[in-house]
């Protein structure tokens, strides 16, 4: 005997209920096949495949109901989820605040609104979004975690910390939570904290990618590159189109010097991701070390076309420019880096080398000066300042600004030389 389309629909709810995605959705299929226009298998429906992350596949019913039943703020927050999910916020947007102009009351509207504000980097109507939900809500732990994310959007890392740490109070298995307090400890340089956080995180879900990729990026800052690149890995195994994580890649191998690897791997992240101005100033960098002048500066020029105030590509191009002898063309270059970042110790450096050349010593001291003030770590400006000390028969000051360079790196050749 063939079912009604009311009692496939309530077959439908009952396999749902039970947890039978694909017969539910079989069954929520035959009801509209029936009656096209059945507004609660149109929702439905498209929540079963949202939760199987068909959102494509969803869009059409969630549509389809919305047309029948303008007024459902139900309606409109399920579009908006499957519009945040399909990488389209600002339609998103709208869909979750029409939502709330219609029912304000629902906590779960105004922290995905505030998440979408996230995305569009609105972080200050995301954190109202996100106070106006935990108002509602008051133990809405999600709604704390995504507050945080917004103030450490917003450097104000002390209030990012209290969020996560009150996301975690209400729900200590919230491993979105400790993913956002790694990624604060990484943003302040705490970096053996940032890796215990990420643990943390992993603790909870294993294959949480970011997570992954935090790690990496700590172990790379401590360099510890095995570490990082095992880290990075991990993440690649779980998403191999994680850009991050190929930049990571590259960015290990350039430290190590093995330019060819890290030129594939800044590649593989172009690939998924062309618009990576780091990437191309990792590529403009490994391509500069192996004297691939034209190929540096075309990389260069990339990543200044999508971020203009990219102080490392100023810095690459002035570099480049340095070591084909082009001063004048190299001053100009450092004198971009600087206007942008003036503590930018590598384009004293640079200054420094390049007036040296020039013989203009004096100008040549005044740079690496400022290099040394800002690093004073900075083994190849005592091996600049020494060499000018050197040219000018000042051996005494010579010998103490070699001796600086190579306490700093006992393997600066030319300074032991």
């Amino acid at each position: 005997m063939t079912l009604s389309s009311d009692d496939s629909f309530k077959q439908a709810i009952a396999s749902f209920q039970a947890g039978r995605l694909i017969d539910a959705e079989q069954l929520f299929k035959k009801v509209l096949r029936l009656q096209p226009n059945h507004v609660a298998a149109l929702n439905i429906l498209s929540v079963l495949l949202t939760s199987l992350g068909r959102y494509t596949e969803a869009e059409p019913y969630i549509k389809a109901a919305l047309g029948l039943n303008l007024n459902s703020d139900a309606t409109l927050y399920n579009y908006g989820i499957i519009l945040k999910s399909l990488n389209r916020p600002i339609e998103a947007l709208e869909r979750f605040s029409q939502a709330l102009s219609i029912n304000a009351t629902v906590a779960e509207t105004w922290n995905n609104r505030g998440a979408v504000f996230n995305d569009l980097k609105r972080y200050d109507d995301a954190i109202i979004d996100f106070n106006k939900a935990i108002s509602l809500q008051p133990n809405y732990s999600a709604a704390f975690c995504n507050k945080g994310k917004s103030l450490a959007e917003l450097r104000r890392y002390d209030e990012a910390f209290a969020a996560y740490d009150k996301a975690l109070a209400i729900k200590p298995d919230l491993e979105d939570a400790w993913l956002g307090r790694g990624n604060v400890f990484f943003d302040l340089k705490r970096y053996g904290e940032a890796i215990a956080a990420y643990e943390k995180a992993l603790a909870l879900k294993p294959n949480l990618t970011n997570a992954w990729l935090g790690r990496g990026n700590a172990f790379y800052n401590l360099k510890h590159y095995d570490e990082a690149i095992a880290a990075y890995d991990k993440a690649l195994a779980i998403k191999p189109d994680l850009e991050g994580a190929w930049l990571g890649r590259g960015n290990v191998f350039f430290d190590l010097k093995r330019y060819g690897e890290a030129i594939a791997a800044y590649d593989k992240a172009l690939a998924l991701k062309p618009d990576l101005a780091n990437v191309w100033l990792g590529r403009g960098n490994a391509f500069h070390n192996l004297k691939r002048y034209g190929e540096a500066f075309a990389a260069y020029d990339k990543a200044l076309a999508i971020k203009p105030d990219l102080e490392g590509a100023w810095l690459g191009r002035g570099n480049a420019f340095y070591d084909l002898k082009r001063y004048y063309e190299a001053f100009a270059a450092y004198d971009k880096a600087l206007a942008i970042k003036p503590d930018l110790e590598g384009a004293w450096l640079g200054r420094g080398n390049a007036f040296y050349d020039l013989k203009r010593y004096d100008e040549a001291f005044a740079a690496y000066d400022n290099a040394l003030a800002l690093k004073p770590d900075l083994a190849e400006a005592w091996l600049g300042r020494s060499n000018a000390f050197y040219d000018l028969k000042r051996y005494d000051e010579a010998f103490a600004a070699y001796d600086n360079a190579l306490a700093l790196k006992p393997d600066l050749a030319s300074a032991a030389s």
